[in-house]
């Protein structure tokens, strides 16, 4: 019985796996709380190879209260996601199991890594959407048969990140772009 269930979980496409929540599309800008948006991301102790500048909070107005040292560990606490414009992605040929056709467009929001992310499409938000299908602007993403969409837009998207120092102090950094490159190999090393 267990393996007859395995089976039809697996073979069940990874968009119906995950309950869509039927809703207007998301309002701009819109914030994705808690996300850490690359695979391997994790919230905990961090450290940079640069000095990079703190702010009071991630919101505008914003001011500069201090410096993280490079190599001064801190603790990634949380942060949120905010997409302004939401990239989207055309599909050039049909996937049935997912109900997706040719020309349909799907805006994407948080990437969640590997390939996945948050994405809105026909009336319904997915939390985490398997995007493996759809190729970079430049080419890259997919290969061979697998392609089926294309990225027409990224999107403008930045991650905000609350982090405290040893001496209890918090305050808020933009991780993105470098940032996330950085923690992906402070993670991968355990540096």
């Amino acid at each position: 019985m267990h393996a007859l269930i395995s089976l039809l979980l697996l073979s069940t496409p990874i968009a119906q796996q995950v309950q869509p929540k039927p809703m207007p599309q998301p309002q701009l800008p819109f914030e994705d709380w808690k996300a850490c948006p690359f695979e391997t991301c994790a919230y905990g102790d961090w450290t940079f190879p640069r000095e990079l500048v703190v702010f009071d909070t991630w919101k505008e107005p914003r001011r500069e209260i201090a410096k993280i040292a490079a190599g001064e560990k801190v603790a990634g606490i949380t942060g949120v996601v905010v997409t302004s414009e939401p990239g989207v992605v055309r599909m050039d040929r049909d996937l049935p199991l997912q109900h997706l056709r040719t020309g349909d467009l799907i805006l994407t929001y948080t990437d969640r890594g590997e390939g996945f992310s948050a994405v809105w499409f026909k009336d319904k938000y997915y939390p985490e959407f398997d995007l493996s299908f759809a190729k970079l602007p430049d080419g890259t993403g997919c290969g061979g048969v697998h392609c089926a969409a294309t990225y027409v837009n990224l999107g403008r998207k930045l991650w905000w990140a609350q982090i405290k120092f040893s001496s209890g102090r918090s305050g808020w950094i933009l991780v993105n772009p470098d940032g996330m490159k950085i923690l992906s190999r402070n993670q991968r090393t355990g540096a």
